[in-house]
């Protein structure tokens, strides 16, 4: 237990370094431009929590961040990598927009639930396809995730351009769903809504069935040991498909929260990368469930942020780029600079004895 609390206390201190080591260069950069990097910070800090709307579109932007972080969770502890969550979502997205044009008389508590278990089947069966060729026939799933999201995104822009395009307004988008369908503003002019309750709820039962059921436990001990949990018993092949179903379905639940709170309709551009960066933040934090939550919060601050930033100091947003690329580099390169750092350590021990 103390190894293990050691470990944990050993990568959060990791961590943060490579969070400040990311914002040190950050200040860097800002000072061969000629700006000010405490002015700089300031701005990217007012401009994600200065006011009530701020906070809102903060917290708004956090919303698929958690989800599809922890969509990505659930299949890298198993040792299944889902790099399709884009696809996912995007179907998910428009399963959830049909029910919303075409079931217009249904009662909206029940609209509501249709379109969410639509949005997951239907996210959870396109992850299904890779599963099932990975497990079954070792095909492997990173590339045939990436192929699905190229096919998922072009068919969605064949639906909404063509069978389903909107019948007014502009074209690459489908009708508005019921009036009645849509999730609840929490701050008005924002784009913060019920959603965000939501999304509590699911971060907290994936953190239970993570940290405190069965299911959780034998995901990552496949995920750790694969060879190790086969000749424990375990069904290596049907945990690494299910878990590819939930991931697919935490993804298509995430387009439906995108249609039902914030579009209104599904659109051919509805995510711009949404599902990479939750997988980014998933890898950051080892697909920690509370790490995915915080991670998720800090990308949205930096988000929102940087807008403010650029228009009161100067400062490109783009520069928030170079961070979060910094904080992947260092979190993806820890386990070589600790072996380097540990070889340093060694070495000047025995040149002073």
């Amino acid at each position: 237990m103390k190894k293990e609390m050691s470990k944990r206390l050993e990568y959060l201190l990791s961590l943060f370094a490579a969070i400040g080591m990311a914002l040190v260069l950050g200040a860097v950069i800002m000072l061969l431009n000629g700006k000010n990097p405490i002015e700089g910070y300031a701005a990217l800090v007012v401009g994600a929590f200065g006011s009530n709307y701020l906070i809102a579109t903060t917290l708004a932007k956090t919303v698929p961040l958690v989800l599809t972080g922890l969509a990505t969770a659930i299949s890298f502890r198993s040792g299944i990598f889902n790099i399709g969550g884009e696809g996912q979502l995007y179907l998910g997205a428009f399963a959830a927009a049909y029910v919303g044009f075409t079931f217009t008389s249904l009662p909206p508590f029940v609209a509501v639930i249709l379109a969410v278990l639509a949005s997951a089947v239907i996210g959870g069966m396109y992850a299904y396809v890779p599963a099932v060729l990975k497990v079954n026939y070792g095909i492997d799933e990173v590339i045939t995730t990436i192929m699905f999201n190229n096919i998922a995104i072009m068919f969605t822009n064949y639906l909404v351009n063509y069978p389903f395009q909107a019948s007014q307004g502009k074209i690459g988008g489908t009708d508005m769903i019921a009036d009645g369908f849509k999730f609840t503003k929490l701050v008005a002019m924002s784009k913060l809504n019920t959603s965000i309750f939501y999304m509590m709820m699911i971060a907290a039962l994936v953190y239970y069935m993570i940290k405190k059921t069965s299911y959780g436990y034998n995901f990552g001990m496949i995920g750790e040991n694969s060879v190790f949990s086969r000749y424990s018993g375990l069904n290596n092949k049907k945990y690494m498909i299910w878990a590819m179903i939930l991931s697919g379905a935490l993804c298509g639940i995430t387009g439906a929260f995108e249609v039902y709170g914030t579009h209104y309709r599904f659109l051919q551009n509805i995510s711009k990368g949404m599902a990479f960066d939750g997988m980014l933040i998933a890898l950051i934090v080892k697909n920690n469930p509370l790490g995915i939550v915080l991670m998720s919060l800090f990308f949205a601050m930096l988000k929102t942020g940087s807008n403010a930033m650029e228009m009161n100091t100067g400062v490109p947003s783009e520069l928030i780029l170079v961070i979060q690329s910094v904080i992947i580099l260092f979190i993806a390169g820890e386990s070589g600079i600790k072996e380097i750092w540990k070889r340093r350590r060694l070495n000047s021990g025995k040149v002073t004895k």
